[in-house]
């Protein structure tokens, strides 16, 4: 079977046991902080399996897109750890529960993917007397074929009888393939089971048996309705199936390294290393692929620092393959054909991720070269010091932040007679590895039920009336202050109030949340901020006056001033990214945006800065549609049809089976739940304020619409006129007046700089020197001399005196200039003119470096020139000694 059909395959009979095929959720979690990436299949369905879900369903069945990072060391070493893979999931949310999830899976492994059964094993909780039950009278599998172990290993999550965490946890069994007595690395003998078996048995199945509720202390209290959460591995799976010893030989990888082979000419089996670099990146290019298609953008930060630190590893992979060109977005093409039947966005998309790709490589070579200079000024440090080994620390801040491959490094330090601190390195590394598994696990209260999640079931979910109206008559559900709902709030207090309809818009889709009122006869509440948590719309309040209590009629009110400034801001969103896809191509997509009411800020794909022209254009673009007036249409429609219809659905981002649909007189066509202007005349005048970078290959425009856009221009003409008048021309003639200005001031320099440099002439001989070890040693300070003409007087003094050694510092303008110069006879003496200007920057809190002939840096504090000084006459005289 390939591995497509085994997807399809589960799918289809769990789907057949009346499961509802559920798609899988985003690689991003929404409203989920505490994790980076979504790990497991059951993510999506955690408030069904607290008891508070309002799904149509009671049984669910996925193939779930997930990335885990705690591994990451392994891929590729071992036969099966990924950091990217799909999760095969059957769930019962209080439906059926062991019996049922037992004997279908037994039936799915032997009926569908006709595994024989002496090849199954199965584990089950060491107390789990009814899972050993089913299995050994139900199913049939021999007392020697299943295998007791306590809670470290059959209960899921691990440990959480004894150590947590809190929430609803249970016992789990599971199944194992088992590849032979004679496979294992312990000797063809038999072993005491899955725990202990040298690679004989492969995992290939989870059946977690969710049914207690674990309370401070450890305490287990049975759950009232029982679920089941089960976890398959497709890649495990898949080469079980194809009878391949590991994931990478199935046709899930094989296709993409046999690309890799042909790419850098390296055959699959030349040799173990060079096999562990091909099934590495074919891993890491999956992982890349998938977060970039679900919106994650390479960064120094979060979700984009992972997925940067993924593809480096893959880049240097390549590098080692000998291939010395811009690779992985050559690979796209052939892991989307791989992944099609299931994920065609990734061809999709496949332009766009590929051109990402390759952005974010040529940086990383950038980032590579600049890490060689970095690891050459750590070298010199530990020369110059006399130390003979790298710090750990470093060595990981080197590996980490710049990229620079261990081994290198390593090679690197041999070449100059230095070690690395190992220990201190894997110290750094198991860190990193800790904080990889905070993200990537769940928090300790992960299923626990808090205030907001507590009122599910109690109370029924806010209804949004905002879109036609700012005012509305509603009654308060509930009152929150930190963890707990209270009854009442007085005046001064601060709590989030849930009402049964609400016209305030919650913050979603880049549009901040309304602000305004919550009134009724006894009390005021003045509302700061909307958010939506589970199915509530939350309004953070204080209480102006009077006291709030749950249970009491009072009227919504948003304020009509800053709602209608956000909408003219978010209209004029959708219109810019209309109007960058004219100018700039089809290829600009949106990667975020902030909507409030006094600016808009938008984030779409592209490789470079924006010409002033081209922003004109956008500009002009945008205010000729204000003009124009059109209406503002918005409609609800399916999904499918609103795709059907050339609406835009924005990159990585994930909707429902209905959707809304903005659309500007056919022009414009975006899904979106903001809330936007009836005619894009409301919009008044568009300006754009700024245009920068904010990642590899995004950039970044802001602008301001309406009221704010008239201010703006006001503001400008202002400062138009105060320079005009302090230039004494009309305004129209300041540019070429700034100009002419501009020309003087230079021309002045040019003659400030030859008047010097005739004043300096000669004068090098006036300055202190003192005789070190046979060399003359020159260390002082100048003032009002540049860069160039500390150079200038550093050359005069190494051709006018021979051996010679000279340090020169000037500060001005809060810097504080150093330069050294160092004759070829002093050089020979071990003299070196990088080394001078470090120990001189380092006093004055800076930095720099060079040649050993000449050097320059720059500090910043320069209360300390003196002792900069001294501390370069003391180098001098230790390296003479």
């Amino acid at each position: 079977m390939k591995s497509e059909e085994i997807r399809a395959s589960f799918l289809k009979f769990y789907s057949d046991r009346g499961h509802a095929v559920v798609a899988s959720d985003s690689l991003v979690p929404e409203n989920d902080p505490s994790l980076l990436f979504t790990g497991a299949g059951m993510n999506q369905f955690k408030a069904m399996f607290l008891g508070i879900g309002d799904a149509s369903y009671t049984r669910a069945v996925t193939s779930q897109k997930c990335i885990r990072m705690p591994d990451l060391e392994n891929v590729g070493v071992t036969a099966c750890h990924h950091t990217f893979f799909e999760m095969l999931g059957n769930f019962s949310f209080g439906d059926y529960f062991k019996e049922e999830a037992i004997a279908w899976a037994w039936e799915f492994l032997r009926e569908v993917l006709h595994i024989p059964a002496d090849r199954l094993a199965v584990t089950v909780y060491e107390e789990d007397d009814e899972a050993y039950r089913l299995w050994n009278e139900k199913i049939g599998v021999p007392a020697d074929r299943i295998f007791r172990y306590g809670e470290s290993e059959n209960f899921w999550p691990a440990n959480a009888p004894s150590q947590g965490p809190n929430g609803v946890c249970g016992p789990c069994s599971e199944i194992f393939y088992d590849w032979g007595a004679e496979s294992s690395s312990v000797g063809p003998v038999e072993v005491s089971g899955p725990a202990n078996d040298g690679g004989r048995y492969w995992e290939i199945g989870n059946l977690v048996f969710t049914q207690f509720d674990r309370k401070e202390g450890g305490k287990l209290e049975p759950l009232p309705s029982k679920n089941i959460d089960t976890g398959w591995g497709l890649e495990r799976l898949t080469a079980v199936i194809q009878g391949k010893r590991t994931n990478f030989e199935s046709d899930l990888f094989w296709p993409i390294i046999a690309v890799e082979s042909e790419i850098s000419g390296v055959p699959y089996g030349k040799s173990p290393e060079s096999d562990v670099r091909l099934r590495r990146i074919a891993d890491h290019v999956r992982a890349s692929i998938f977060c970039i298609t679900d919106g994650v953008v390479p960064s120094n930060e979060e979700r984009g620092y992972v997925l940067r630190k993924v593809m480096r590893r893959a880049i240097r992979d390549g590098w080692k393959l000998g291939i010395e060109d811009d690779f992985l977005h050559r690979l796209v093409h052939v892991v989307g054909e791989v992944m099609q039947p299931a994920y065609p966005e990734v061809l999709e998309n496949e332009e766009r991720i590929a051109r990402m790709m390759r952005q974010e490589e040529r940086r990383f070579r950038e980032t590579f070269a600049r890490g060689q200079i970095v690891l050459d000024e750590m070298i010199d440090d530990l020369v110059a010091s006399g130390e003979k080994v790298l710090p750990g620390e470093r060595a990981f801040l080197l590996y980490d932040t710049h990229g620079f491959p261990l081994d290198l490094a390593e090679l690197a330090l041999t070449e100059r007679g230095l070690t690395l601190d190992q220990a201190g390195f894997e110290k750094a590394m198991e860190e990193q590895r800790r904080r990889a598994r905070q993200h990537s696990g769940f928090s300790k209260d992960i299923f626990a039920a808090g205030p907001i999640t507590d009122l599910k079931g109690k109370v029924p979910a806010s209804r949004f009336n905002g879109y036609e109206n700012l005012t509305s008559e509603a009654r308060i559900l509930a009152l929150v202050q930190g963890d707990s709902a209270v009854e009442r709030v007085s005046s001064g207090e601060e709590v989030l109030v849930v009402l049964d309809q609400t016209p305030f818009y919650a913050e979603g889709g880049g549009q901040v949340g309304d602000r305004g009122r919550i009134e009724s006869l006894d009390f005021v509440l003045e509302v700061a901020d909307t958010f939506r948590k589970e199915d509530f719309f939350l309004h953070r309040c204080r209480v102006v006056s009077g006291t709030a209590l749950v249970g009491a009629s009072v009227s919504a009110k948003v304020d009509a001033d800053t709602r209608a400034a956000t909408m003219r801001n978010h209209t004029a969103t959708h219109l810019l990214h209309k109007a960058l896809k004219e100018v700039l191509g089809d290829t600009v997509d949106q990667a975020g945006s902030h909507v409030g009411p006094d600016r808009l800020r938008f984030d779409f794909s592209h490789d470079r800065a924006l010409q002033r022209e081209e922003l004109h254009d956008v500009e002009r673009r945008v205010n000729e549609r204000v003009f124009g007036n059109c209406p503002v249409t918005k409609t609800e429609m399916p999904f499918e049809t609103a795709r059907e219809s050339g609406a835009v659905a924005l990159f990585g981002e994930k909707y429902g089976d209905s959707v809304r649909v903005v659309d500007v007189d056919g022009w414009s066509r975006e899904l979106c739940g903001g809330t936007h202007v009836g005619r894009v005349g409301d919009i008044g005048p568009f300006v754009i304020t700024s245009e920068s970078s904010v990642a590899s290959g995004v950039r970044r425009i802001e602008a301001v619409t309406g009221w704010e856009g008239v201010r703006r221009f006001q503001a400008w003409h202002e400062s138009l006129q105060e320079s005009a008048a302090s230039l004494r021309v009309g305004e129209e003639q300041v540019p070429e007046r700034i100009s002419a200005l501009q020309e003087e001031l230079k021309k002045l320099r040019s003659e400030l700089k030859a008047a010097r440099r005739e004043a300096a002439q000669g004068k090098e001989a006036d300055l202190p020197s003192e005789d070190i070890g046979g060399v003359s040693v020159v260390v002082s300070k100048l003032e009002g001399y540049s860069a160039e003409e500390l150079r200038a007087t550093l050359d005069r003094l190494k051709s006018a005196k021979e051996p010679v050694a000279a340090l020169l510092v000037s500060p001005a303008d809060g810097q504080v200039p150093v330069a050294s110069g160092v004759s070829p006879a002093a050089i020979r003496l071990g003299l070196k003119a990088g080394d001078l200007v470090k120990t001189a920057a380092k006093v004055l809190g800076g930095g720099g470096g060079g040649r050993p002939d000449f050097a320059q840096g720059s500090g910043k504090d320069a209360g300390k020139i003196d002792e900069a000084l001294n501390a370069v006459r003391e180098r001098i005289r230790e390296a003479l000694a």
